[in-house]
């Protein structure tokens, strides 16, 4: 019986046995630049005192362990207590739903207004601009975009072409 020997077996075994690391390092790395991109829309179309709260994080499930991509409004500012400043998070939720009795009427609010309070200035509070959604909208197409056009970049990148 011959012994037979294929040249290339072993570095064709050695690219198979990385290849599950290299496709979550691939993953990551395109879901980090796809967030990125989705901020930077998301953050072009929200008014300009709040643009500091749209952010993106790239985390991997506690249970699950699989990626997924967090992209929107995050509360990076003071938390609320601190030093009686409240966080632009909150500000900002306030000026798209409304507060008082100028909130949005097509949202479902899990507590109503209270009453009339005497320590209240006024009792009409500030409209609902209802920017939220009109910054969001399209950002699916825009993430899954940036997601495949890095994706091809790291595989050509990974793989030398």
């Amino acid at each position: 019986m011959a012994a037979y020997k294929i040249d290339g077996l072993d570095d064709c075994l050695k690219c198979l046995d990385a290849a599950p690391d290299n496709v979550v390092k691939m993953s990551k790395v395109s879901m980090r630049e796809a967030g990125k991109k989705t901020a930077r829309m998301i953050r072009s179309r929200t008014p300009g005192r709040f643009r500091r709260i749209v952010g993106y994080k790239v985390q991997r499930g506690d249970v699950s362990k699989n990626l997924y991509t967090l992209v929107g409004y995050f509360n990076k500012g003071k938390k609320k207590g601190t030093d009686n400043e409240i966080a632009d998070w909150f500000k900002a939720y306030w000026k798209n739903y409304g507060t008082l009795t100028r909130r949005d009427s097509s949202h479902h609010f899990e507590y109503p207004v209270k009453g009339k309070v005497r320590t209240r200035r006024n009792n009409v509070g500030q409209p609902a601009e209802n920017f939220f959604e009109q910054a969001i909208e399209g950002w699916e197409t825009e993430f899954m975009q940036a997601f495949e056009d890095e994706m091809v970049k790291q595989q050509d990148k990974l793989y030398d072409r």
